[in-house]
């Protein structure tokens, strides 16, 4: 058998060190594009981190400024208000609200202890005076003042 081979298939390439430094050339692009890109999602987990620490600071700070409002409310509630007009009811009514502050910032592991008590000696019916509202404060209650306090254990 006689085998005929085209004359160009048996052609040796000149000088390989082109072909072999521009495979390098790639290698190295290759390279540093992984590399621009492992750089890229770093800083974009460390920005997410850093956006999530921020905004659950914010969040505990939310949950602060909401106990310390519904403080404020139980001591500043006129006592002509149904929701409030007897000391059971101001005592249900804050006790609720304060205790709805932990489903509201769970996030925020926030963990609160409601304590609004009425003066002592008070009937569940007596109205509340706008004067012993007014002096109320996180101590525990006396014969002229209510206790008000939604602490918070974070």
């Amino acid at each position: 058998m006689n085998t005929r081979t085209h004359p160009t298939r048996h052609k040796q390439r000149g000088d390989e060190r082109g072909l072999t430094t521009l495979e390098w050339l790639l290698i190295v692009a290759a390279v540093a594009g992984l590399a621009a890109l492992a750089v890229v999602l770093v800083q974009n987990v460390v920005d997410d981190t850093a956006e999530q620490l921020g905004g659950a600071s914010a969040r505990e700070t939310a949950a602060n400024v909401a106990a310390d409002t519904v403080v404020r409310e139980a001591k500043t509630a006129q006592p002509s208000d149904a929701r409030f007009n007897s000391w059971q009811k101001w005592e249900l009514y804050f006790t609720a609200r304060c205790e709805r502050l932990e489903i509201l910032y769970s996030d925020t592991n926030l963990d609160v202890q409601p304590a609004f008590r009425r003066p002592t000696g008070k009937a569940d019916s007596a109205a509340p005076s706008t004067a012993e509202l007014n002096a109320a404060d996180p101590q525990p209650a006396t014969a002229t003042k209510p206790q008000t306090d939604c602490r918070r254990a974070l």
